[in-house]
C-alpha cells in the first residue's frame, strides 16, 4: 500500500502560511457570500483506482453561501438531496409510447435528469438533483445550489446508495468557519490518500485469485477476477489484468467477493465501442435513457474467442444478475485486448496473450 509522503504535510503548511502572508483568508469571512467547491469522486485511471465519496464529505458555509459540486471521475454519479421524499430508483421500465420501447429498461428521468428550485435557491424542504454526472463527454460535469436556511442537509449518490453520501452544514454568519481555499485543500490531500489506499488493494486481490485448473485435455481453465472493493475504495481493473493462454484455453472471469459495481467483459476485436444508454427522443421531455441490449446481453455466447467480430459477456451483475462468464480461446495468438463497456474510461482494460502450445 502506497503511502503519503511525509513532505506532503510540510507543503500544505507551507501552502497554508504562504497564504496568510499574501493576506488569503483561511478562515471565511462572513462580509460576503462565498462559493465552495466539493469534488464529486476520485480516480486515477491509468492505476484503475477509484474513490465513491464527495469531498469534502463534511461541509459547513455561512447562510447564503453557494455551493458548486464539480464531477471528478468518468464513473457516473449524482448529487440528491431526498428531503424526506423516498429514494428514486435508478433503474426503471421503459414508458409504453413509443410501443417499440415498452418493456425494456432506461434510467429513471427523476435521476437523469437535472432538478433545482428557481435560481438555485435552496431552502432544504424540496427534492434536488444534479442529474447524472461524469466527466465523459455529453454528460454534466457540475451542479450548484445557493443555501437559504441554516440547518444540516444530507445528501447520497444515487447510482452508489448510502455508502457515497454527504451533508451540507450551513451557519450563521457570526460562526467562524474554514475559507474555501483552506476546504479545497484539505480535500486534494484526502484525495491523495483514499488513492494511494485503493491502488493497495490489487495485491490483496491477485491474493485471492483461484490456482488454474489442468484439464484432462490438456487446457487450462484460468480466473480472472473482476473488480475489487473494501468501502468506499474501488479497484476497476481485471485481476491479474494480463495473463498469457494457449489455444483452446478456458478463461473464466468472476465478479470478486467484495464487487458492487455491474460490469462487463467485452473483446472489440478493432470494432466501434458500445455505448451503454442510447438515447430516444421522446418530445416534448427530455429523450429516454435505453439501456443498450448489446451492453446487456451476450454477443457470440459459445463461440470460440477468435478476431473477428464481438465477442462480450453482457451485463455482470452482483446480486440481481449473471456473476461470471467464460471464453474459450480459439485458433489465434498474440495480444488480444478487452475492456468493461462501462468502465474503460476509468481505466478497467485487460489483455490476453495467446501462446501457440509446442
Amino acid at each position: 500500500m502506497k503511502k503519503l509522503p511525509i513532505y506532503s504535510l510540510r507543503v500544505i503548511l507551507a501552502v497554508l502560511f504562504a497564504a496568510a502572508s499574501l493576506g488569503m483568508p483561511i478562515v471565511a469571512s462572513a462580509a460576503s457570500a462565498q462559493t465552495y467547491t466539493v469534488l464529486v469522486g476520485a480516480e486515477n485511471v491509468a492505476r484503475g483506482t477509484g474513490v465513491m465519496a464527495y469531498f469534502p464529505s463534511t461541509l459547513t458555509i455561512h447562510v447564503g453561501d453557494t455551493v458548486l459540486w464539480k464531477v471528478n471521475t468518468h464513473e457516473i454519479h449524482t448529487v440528491t438531496f431526498l428531503a424526506r421524499t423516498p429514494e428514486p430508483l435508478l433503474i426503471v421500465s421503459a414508458p409504453p409510447p413509443p410501443p417499440v420501447l415498452s418493456g425494456p429498461l432506461v434510467i429513471n428521468p427523476l435521476v437523469a435528469f437535472p432538478t433545482a428550485p428557481a435560481g438555485g435557491m435552496y431552502d432544504g424542504s424540496t427534492y434536488a438533483n444534479s442529474g447524472v454526472m461524469s466527466t465523459d463527454p455529453g454528460n454534466p460535469t457540475q451542479f450548484s445550489l445557493t443555501f437559504t436556511q441554516t440547518g444540516t442537509f444530507m445528501y447520497e449518490c444515487i447510482v452508489h446508495g448510502m455508502m457515497m453520501s454527504g451533508s451540507i452544514v450551513v451557519v450563521r454568519p457570526s460562526v467562524r468557519i474554514p475559507s474555501p481555499a483552506a476546504v479545497s485543500l484539505k480535500a486534494q490531500q484526502t484525495i491523495t490518500q483514499k488513492l494511494a489506499s485503493a491502488f493497495g488493494l490489487y495485491g490483496v486481490a491477485l491474493s485471492h485469485v483461484p490456482e488454474p485448473v489442468h484439464n484432462p485435455d490438456g487446457s487450462t481453465t484460468h480466473t480472472v477476477l473482476v473488480g475489487w472493493s473494501k468501502g468506499q475504495l474501488d479497484l476497476m481493473k481485471f485481476v491479474p489484468s494480463r495473463l498469457v493462454v494457449h489455444p483452446g484455453d478456458t478463461v473464466k472471469f468472476m465478479l470478486s467477493p467484495t464487487n458492487d459495481a455491474p460490469h462487463t467483459v467485452t473483446f472489440l476485436n478493432g470494432g466501434a465501442d458500445i455505448s451503454f444508454v442510447l438515447p430516444v427522443d421522446n418530445p416534448p421531455g427530455p429523450p429516454i435513457l435505453l439501456f443498450n441490449p448489446q451492453v446487456l446481453f451476450p454477443i457470440n455466447p459459445g463461440k470460440l474467442l477468435t478476431r473477428s467480430g464481438v465477442f462480450s459477456s453482457g451485463l455482470l451483475q452482483p446480486g440481481v444478475g449473471p456473476t461470471s462468464y467464460s471464453f474459450k480461446i480459439g485458433n489465434i495468438k498474440g495480444n488480444i485486448a478487452y475492456q468493461c463497456l462501462l468502465h474503460d474510461t476509468s481505466g478497467m482494460v485487460g489483455l490476453l496473450t495467446v501462446v501457440p502450445k509446442h
